[in-house]
C-alpha cells in the first residue's frame, strides 16, 4: 500500500499543498509559506529516518552546501527548519518541467539544447569552483522553466572537497544506494565508471553526467541504457554509447565534446567546464550539420587512426589493433585512394581526441576513428568518419557475434568506400572484401602475430613468430599469416639476432608457401626482395620482386624501402632516394622507413644529409636504437667522432647490447685511437659468440679495419661470405669504413 503522505498538513508556518516527488533523500512537496504569502518547495526527512544521525548529518549538509552557492540556475535554498520533530529544507519553488519530462515530448532541439546545456555547465562550474560536486546530474535533477532558464534540483547526494565523511542512504529507483564505504552513490544511467566501481564521484563525475544529459537531450535516448541495474552498469563499464543516435544536425563540435565527456578513463575525461563552454561556444557557431555544409568532393587520401579498446583488458589491444591494420590493408588496395601506412597510425594510439588535428598533420582529407569490445561472443564495434575540416561524414555501430567478425569487418570497409564518395569496379569491391581466412581462430593468432612485430624488438619479434606458426597450425591456407611470419624472419637477420642461414631460409620457405596462396600478396613479394638480394646476392633479382609488390599494392611503403636498398648497393642513389621518399610519403613517420632513408644518404656518401636525417627521425622517437645506429655512423664520416661515440653506445643500451650496436661502437672507438676498449669490444664479441650469439663478420671486419689490421679485417670480411651476412654486398661496395682496404688485392677479390 502506498504510504501516507503529509499532504493537507502544516508544518511550522507552511502548508503543506501537494507533493511533488519523493525518494531515499526525502519527500518534496509544495508549500505554502503563511508569513510570507509565497509558494515553496519543502523537502522533508522521512519520518523513518528522523532518528538516524548519519541521515540527519546528511539533510544537514545538503542545507549548508546550498546555502554555499548562489547561482541564478541552482534552486536557492530560504531555510533548514525544524517543528513539530521533523527536519526539513525550506527552498524555491521552481516551474515548470523537468527535463526528464520535458523529454517524454521528444528530442530537444539542437539549439535549445545548446542554450540549456550551458546553463547547465556553468552553474556546475559555480558549484566545482566552491568545491561542490553534485553527483546525481540527471534529467529528473533539472528543471526548465517556461521562460527557457534551468534550474539544478536536489543535492542530496553532494559533496564538498573537504568532506571525508561516509554517506548513506537507502536503495530505491532509480538512485543507487551507498550502504557503506566505498559503495557507489548516484543514478546508474548516469553515473561515471569510477562512481559505479564504488570509487569516489568527484567534478569530473559530474563532467560525466553532463555528457550523458547532453547526448540524452539531443538522441531522446540515454546514452547508457538497459532493462536492469547490473545490465546499465555493465553497459557504463564496458560499452560505448550509440553514436549513431546522434541527430545528423549535431555538430562536430558537440560530437567530439560527448567523446571527451564520456571518455572511461577520468585523466582522458573533458577536465573543467571552460572546455565544455568553449566547445558549445563552436557548437553555436557552427550552427546544425548538414548535408550541404559536409563535403561533397570524393576523398582521396584517409588516415585510420587505432581502434580503441574499451574492454579495460590490455591483453585484447591486439584486437582493436588487429581491426586497424585489416581495414588500413583492405583500404589500400584500392588504387584511387591513398591510405596512410600503419606505422605512421598508430604513433597516435590513444589520442582519437585529437583525430582531427592527427589527420591534417598526416596530409590527410579525412580520417576514421573506431572502438571494439568483445566480451565472450558478444563484440561490439563503434566507428566514425570524418573530414578533417571538422565534418561527420558517415558513423554506425555494429553489434556481432565474435565469430561474425569478418562479415563486420566487410560491411565497415564497404560502407566506407560507399562514404568516401569512391566509384569502384567490381573488381575493386571483389578485392576490397576478400578473406585470407575464413578461420576465426586463426585470425586472432594472426592478430597477436602483428602485434608483437609491431614492436619491432627481439623479445616481440619471438612471439610473433609462435603467433605466426599457431595461426598457421590452425588455417594451413592462410596466406597472410605464412607472410607474417617471413617477414618476422628478415628484422632478426638484419639486426643480428640470429644467423642469416636461419633466418632467410625459413624466410624464404614461409614467403614461397605466401605466394603459392595467394600470388599478388605485396608483403611476400617484398620479403622475396630482401632474400633474393642479401642472401643470394642477385640485387636485379631483388629489385624485380619490389616493382611487383609494388604493382600488387601501391601503397605499401616497405616495398619502396626494399626497392630503394636495392637501388642503392647497385650505385642508381638518385632512383633509391626517389624510391625511398615515395615510401615516405605513404608513411611519413614510420620509424623504420625514415631510418631507411639515412642509410640511403649514408651509402650514397651525403653523410651532412644522412646525419640530418637521422636526427629527424630520433626527434620522433629517440628510444629507436637504429636512427642511433646510423646517427653514429653519419657523425663518424664527418670527423664528430665523441658524438658517433655517444650514439653508439646509446644504441647499444636500447638494443639490450646487441651484437650489431656493439660492434658498431667497437670501431668508433678504433677510428678514436681508443684501441685497448676496442679490444675488449672484440672480445665481448667473441664470448657472445661462443655463446651461440650471431656476430655479424662485417661489422665485425670494420673494428679490425680502423685498428689497421687489414688481415684480421679481410678473414673476417671472408667468413661474412661464408655467413651470407645481409650486411656484406653494401658495406664492401659502399661504406666509407672500408675505404682503407680498397687498393688490396684481396679486397678487390673479394668484391
Amino acid at each position: 500500500m502506498p504510504r501516507p503522505t503529509l499532504t493537507g498538513t502544516t508544518i511550522g508556518a507552511y502548508r503543506i499543498l501537494s507533493l511533488l516527488g519523493a525518494g531515499g533523500m526525502g519527500e518534496v512537496y509544495t508549500a505554502r509559506d503563511r508569513h510570507l504569502e509565497r509558494d515553496v518547495a519543502i523537502k522533508v526527512l522521512p519520518e523513518a529516518f528522523s532518528h538516524d544521525q548519519l541521515r540527519i548529518d546528511r539533510f544537514r549538509r545538503e542545507a549548508q552546501l546550498l546555502a554555499a552557492l548562489n547561482h541564478p540556475n541552482i534552486a536557492t535554498i530560504h531555510g533548514l527548519e525544524e517543528a513539530d520533530g521533523a527536519l526539513y529544507l525550506v527552498m524555491e519553488l521552481v516551474p515548470g518541467q523537468t527535463l526528464a519530462e520535458r523529454l517524454q515530448d521528444g528530442r530537444m532541439p539542437l539549439d535549445e539544447t545548446l542554450r540549456v546545456c550551458r546553463q547547465l555547465a556553468e552553474a556546475l562550474g559555480a558549484a566545482h569552483h566552491r568545491g561542490i560536486a553534485h553527483r546525481d546530474i540527471k534529467p529528473a535533477n533539472i528543471k526548465l522553466t517556461p521562460d527557457g532558464r534551468i534550474k539544478i534540483l536536489d543535492f542530496g547526494l553532494a559533496k564538498s572537497s573537504d568532506d571525508a565523511k561516509t554517506i548513506l542512504s537507502v536503495d530505491d529507483q532509480p538512485t543507487m544506494a551507498v550502504t557503506s564505504p566505498g559503495m557507489a552513490l548516484g543514478t546508474p544511467a548516469y553515473m561515471s565508471p569510477e562512481q559505479v566501481r564504488g570509487e569516489p564521484g568527484g567534478t569530473r563525475s559530474d563532467l560525466w553526467a553532463f555528457g550523458c544529459v547532453l547526448f540524452e537531450l539531443l538522441a531522446a535516448r540515454r546514452a547508457f541504457a538497459a532493462p536492469t541495474m547490473a545490465e546499465t552498469i555493465a553497459a557504463v563499464l564496458m560499452t560505448d554509447p550509440d553514436w549513431h543516435a546522434l541527430p545528423n544536425d549535431a555538430p562536430n563540435a558537440v560530437r567530439d565534446l560527448l567523446r571527451r565527456c564520456l571518455d572511461k578513463d577520468p585523466q582522458r575525461r573533458v577536465q573543467d567546464v571552460n572546455e565544455i563552454l568553449t566547445a558549445i561556444d563552436r557548437a553555436q557557431r557552427e550552427g546544425p550539420a548538414t548535408e550541404q555544409t559536409g563535403p561533397k568532393r570524393t576523398i582521396r587520401s584517409l588516415a585510420v587512426l587505432p581502434f580503441v579498446n574499451t574492454s579495460g583488458d590490455a591483453q585484447m589491444d591486439y584486437l582493436g589493433d588487429g581491426m586497424t591494420e585489416s581495414l588500413i590493408l583492405g583500404l589500400s588496395r584500392l588504387p584511387l585512394l591513398k591510405v596512410t601506412a600503419q606505422s605512421s597510425v598508430f604513433r597516435y594510439k590513444g589520442q582519437t581526441d585529437r583525430a582531427l588535428d592527427i589527420g591534417r598533420t598526416l596530409g590527410v582529407e579525412a580520417v576514421l576513428t573506431g572502438r571494439v569490445l568483445q566480451r565472450g561472443n558478444a563484440l561490439q564495434i563503434s566507428v566514425e568518419l570524418a573530414d578533417v575540416e571538422g565534418w561527420r561524414i558517415w558513423g554506425a555501430q555494429y553489434r556481432r557475434r565474435a565469430d561474425d567478425i569478418f562479415a563486420a569487418e566487410e560491411e565497415i570497409t564497404r560502407e566506407i568506400s560507399e562514404n568516401l564518395r569512391l566509384t569502384l569496379t567490381r573488381e575493386h569491391t571483389q578485392t576490397l572484401v576478400r578473406r585470407h581466412t575464413g578461420n576465426v581462430e586463426a585470425y586472432h593468432l594472426y592478430l597477436k602475430g602483428r602485434f608483437y612485430w609491431a614492436k619491432r624488438t627481439q623479445d616481440g619479434l619471438a612471439r610473433s613468430m609462435q603467433y605466426f606458426r599457431e595461426a598457421i597450425e590452425c588455417d594451413p591456407t592462410y596466406a597472410l599469416a605464412h607472410a607474417g611470419l617471413a617477414e618476422a624472419y628478415i628484422p632478426q637477420a638484419f639486426y643480428c639476432h640470429i644467423a642469416p642461414s636461419e633466418a632467410f631460409p625459413r624466410a624464404r620457405r614461409a614467403a614461397q608457401r605466401a605466394i603459392e596462396i595467394d600470388p599478388d600478396l605485396a608483403e611476400a613479394r617484398a620479403v622475396f626482395t630482401a632474400i633474393r638480394a642479401w642472401y643470394d646476392g642477385d640485387l636485379r633479382g631483388g629489385e624485380q620482386e619490389a616493382r611487383v609488390a609494388i604493382a600488387r599494392n601501391p601503397n605499401y611503403p616497405r616495398a619502396y624501402q626494399a626497392l630503394a636498398e636495392c637501388l642503392t648497393v647497385q650505385g642508381r642513389f638518385e632512383e633509391a632516394l626517389a624510391e625511398i621518399k615515395r615510401g615516405v610519403e605513404l608513411d611519413p613517420v614510420a620509424l623504420y622507413i625514415n631510418a631507411a632513408v639515412a642509410m640511403a644518404y649514408y651509402y650514397a656518401r651525403q653523410f651532412d644529409a644522412a646525419l640530418a636525417q637521422a636526427q629527424a627521425t630520433l626527434d620522433m622517437d629517440a628510444s629507436f636504437y637504429p636512427g642511433q645506429l646510423f646517427l653514429g655512423l653519419a657523425c663518424q664520416q664527418v670527423g664528430r667522432r665523441s658524438e658517433a661515440i655517444a650514439a653508439f653506445e646509446r644504441a647499444s643500451d636500447l638494443s639490450q647490447r646487441s651484437t650489431l650496436t656493439v660492434s658498431a661502437l667497437g670501431a668508433a672507438l678504433a677510428s678514436d685511437g681508443r684501441t685497448t676498449e676496442a679490444a675488449a669490444i672484440l672480445s665481448e664479441l667473441d664470448e657472445a659468440a661462443r655463446r651461440g650469439r650471431y656476430v655479424s663478420g662485417t661489422w665485425v671486419a670494420a673494428i679490425h679495419a680502423a685498428l689497421g689490421d687489414s688481415d684480421r679485417a679481410l678473414a673476417s670480411l671472408e667468413r661474412a661470405r661464408q655467413d651470407k651476412c645481409c650486411w656484406l654486398l653494401r658495406s664492401v661496395r659502399l661504406d666509407a669504413r672500408f675505404d682503407g682496404l680498397r687498393n688490396l688485392t684481396r679486397f678487390t677479390a673479394l668484391l
